[in-house]
């Protein structure tokens, strides 16, 4: 079906998220000029759900919303809020070839002196390294490229219109060049076709090859109209994978979309070992303001990470989300908690939600170790 526009007016651009998303991509805004993608990728959790509100889920590649007043809701928006990490921005052609409204974001989150995240396909984001750089030397940004794997069998049924591998890993290395930290999404790996170690590995030293700081794995999401349209994809790979997905999702008897948790562990700590193994980050770095509530920020970085460890050993959902409250506490303080330890001492920290004795002590020696007490105090 041709491709068609509608342009539109949004009442509202940026989201802001309840919470950071750590440890993952570190983001607390999020702002978007279309809605839709031509590349139509066949594993897209975007194809439903409240992205698209009650538009027909077949429309997804071929209709393109384009919200016309994007920028100026942005400029005013981001006005009203702390600056932050915002993921923004999208490059997909032929949208943005037209409208150029994704550099016209960047322009705006330059004026704002926000740090930016970009998650992206298409090699296009290259024409705005001039705005990237600019970024990068008022505040922070951060380019993860969008790369579920580097077999163009699994590209050819999976996403035959998104860009091609080849040109992603080579945007990857002018990044790198241009002084722009930029790594791989290694997102979605698809279940037992694109998870075994030789698949995992290759793509991984391509990325490491092509200059990447980071490769983040995570699966795949199947769910409603994207998980049919899935498996109806993978039916060119393998007739009997639609077996085997539906025994790790268990559709129907209580599974998440996301499959096992224990599936999910055992694919982050095979990744884990293979970055390991070629001197290659498997979590990308978080930006840290100046300032006082930096080390708000740098402390909730590590118990965040801490989430991630425990997860990948499979431990106790009650210990991972200790460690998950106390990161939340942390990062959305509005005092620093240096002064707040130097001031009142563990109790102090004690006080605080989610922290309890335990954690108060960890904090404590942290702060010594780091050197972060305020001047007076030490």
């Amino acid at each position: 079906m041709a491709l068609q526009f509608e342009e539109i007016q949004a009442k509202k651009i940026v989201n802001v998220h309840k919470h950071v998303d750590g440890p993952w991509f570190w983001t607390k805004y999020s702002a978007h000029p279309y809605v839709g993608c031509r590349s139509g990728c066949e594993f897209c959790y975007l194809r439903g759900g409240i992205y698209l509100g009650h538009r027909d889920p077949e429309s997804f590649d071929t209709l393109i919303q384009v919200k016309m007043n994007a920028v100026e809701r942005m400029r005013v928006e981001l006005g009203r809020l702390q600056p932050d990490v915002i993921f923004a921005g999208d490059w997909q052609q032929p949208a943005e070839d037209r409208y150029l409204l994704s550099r016209q974001m960047l322009e705006a989150v330059l004026e704002a002196q926000f740090p930016l995240f970009i998650v992206e396909r298409s090699d296009l984001l290259l024409r705005d390294t001039d705005l990237l750089q600019a970024i990068q030397d008022n505040s922070w940004v951060s380019v993860a490229y969008s790369i579920s794997n580097v077999d163009p069998d699994l590209k050819a049924a999976f996403e035959p219109r998104s860009p091609g591998l080849r040109r992603r890993l080579e945007a990857i290395r002018f990044l790198a060049d241009s002084g722009i930290p930029a790594g791989v999404s290694l997102m979605p790996v698809i279940p037992f076709l694109g998870d075994d170690r030789a698949t995992l590995e290759d793509t991984i030293m391509a990325a490491r090859d092509y200059g990447a700081e980071f490769v983040i794995a995570g699966g795949m999401t199947m769910d409603g109209v994207q998980a049919e349209r899935t498996w109806a994809a993978a039916g060119q790979m393998d007739l009997a994978i639609e077996q085997q997905w539906r025994e790790l999702y268990n559709q129907g008897g209580g599974q998440s979309a996301a499959g096992a948790d224990s599936y999910s562990a055992k694919l982050g700590r095979l990744v884990r070992e293979l970055c390991a193994k070629h001197g290659i980050a498997d979590r990308m770095p978080r930006y840290i303001p100046a300032g006082p509530l930096g080390v708000n920020k740098h402390l909730a970085e590590r118990f965040f990470l801490k989430t991630y460890d425990l997860e990948l050993e499979g431990a106790p959902a009650n210990q991972v989300w200790t460690y998950r409250k106390a990161a939340w506490t942390v990062d959305e303080l509005d005092e620093s908690i240096a002064d707040i330890y130097a001031s009142r001492g563990e109790f102090g920290l004690q006080a605080l939600p989610e922290i309890g004795k335990t954690l108060a002590g960890h904090i404590a020696k942290w702060l010594q170790r780091e050197n972060h007490l305020p001047l007076l105090n030490r």
